[in-house]
């Protein structure tokens, strides 16, 4: 997590237990929290303990402290007694906050491996239940060193997982915005900050989904199904009755090649998908940045397999595809 979003969640938390969060901080906050639910815990606790403190409890902690006044304040008891609870409340969580940071150092110690920007730097690792995690550029996953007992991973980015096999202790891979139990499976999970979807493509076993929205509402994959879940700001999400935040369609085959998993081979498959969602692939693989000058240009469809090893060989083929013109300043592209 970047600091800066750190940062930012606990000056939200503390305006919020302040009472002076807005709306629209109050969306911010919540959607911080779906996109890093390791702080949900942490989140609930500071409320829990906040809300619990008795009321009878502050009037006593006024009248201890008003006793030992020189000179009796010019606030009124009601204004004491609300800056009384201000104070208390901020003690509490400052004593919560420390009390939580020490017992996350001692009992919850986390190995978080973590892959950079270019497919050089894509990483396989085999996790301590013999599970085996294969990461895609610019993609983290994180988990506690009591892992055998719980088996949960936290994914930032995407990642192909073989779960090793054991019923008595399911696999939960958490993303932002669902969570996903298995058994003994293989299958693909995507789930980017700077995308507007998560997707999930089950290749073989069975998966269980559960969307962070609605934990009630539970979904079951079969192999080659896929399952799409639409976030804020997805064009294909509008204010339409009948439009789904969630999609089940199946995985993707063009020339032989598994589109969901074709990064595990070294290749970019796509299948009628946008030019502007093709930029985000190319920037994560290949170091880049990518700005379009024309947003007729960035709704380009295009679908093939590319293996090519830079990012300017794959924009010359899609360009012989559909024409458009683009310059390049080191690390910079411009497409017109």
């Amino acid at each position: 997590m970047h600091p800066s979003i750190e940062n930012r969640f606990y000056d939200l938390l503390g305006r919020k237990l302040a009472g002076e969060c807005q709306a629209a901080e109050q969306e911010e906050l919540e959607a911080i929290l779906q996109q890093h639910p390791e702080l949900q815990v942490f989140y609930d606790q500071i409320l829990t303990h906040t809300s619990e403190t008795p009321e009878a409890d502050i009037d006593a902690a006024y009248t201890a402290h008003q006793a030992k006044m020189i000179k009796p304040a010019s606030r009124s008891s009601g204004g004491k007694r609300i800056l009384m609870r201000a104070l208390l409340v901020a003690a509490s969580v400052i004593v919560v906050f420390g009390v939580t940071w020490l017992f996350l150092q001692k009992n919850n110690a986390q190995t978080i491996v973590e892959t950079g920007t270019q497919k050089d730097s894509r990483s396989t690792m085999t996790l301590p239940d013999g599970s085996i995690v294969r990461l895609n550029a610019k993609s983290k996953v994180r988990y506690a060193e009591d892992f055998a007992k719980n088996r949960e991973v936290y994914l930032e980015g995407e990642a192909y997982f073989e779960v090793a096999h054991n019923e008595a202790v399911p696999f939960i891979v958490h993303t932002g915005d669902a969570d996903i139990k298995v058994l003994g499976t293989k299958f693909n999970v995507r789930n980017y900050s700077n995308e507007h979807r998560m997707e999930a493509a089950l290749l073989t076993g069975s998966i269980e989904l559960t969307l962070r929205i609605d934990a009630r509402h539970k979904i079951l994959l079969k192999p080659s199904d896929k399952i799409i879940v639409k976030k804020d700001g997805d064009a294909a999400l509008t204010p339409a009755a009948d439009d789904k935040k969630v999609e089940l369609t199946s995985i993707k085959v063009q020339d032989s090649v598994i589109v969901e998993t074709s990064w595990l081979n070294d290749k970019m498959a796509f299948v009628d998908k946008p030019f502007s969602e093709i930029a985000l692939d190319l920037e994560r693989q290949f170091d880049v940045h990518i700005e379009f000058k024309n947003e007729a240009v960035s709704g380009f469809k295009y679908t093939g397999v590319y293996d090519e090893d830079n990012a300017e060989d794959i924009l010359k083929i899609l360009q012989m595809i559909k024409p458009f013109q683009y310059a390049v300043n080191n690390k910079q592209i411009t497409i017109y």
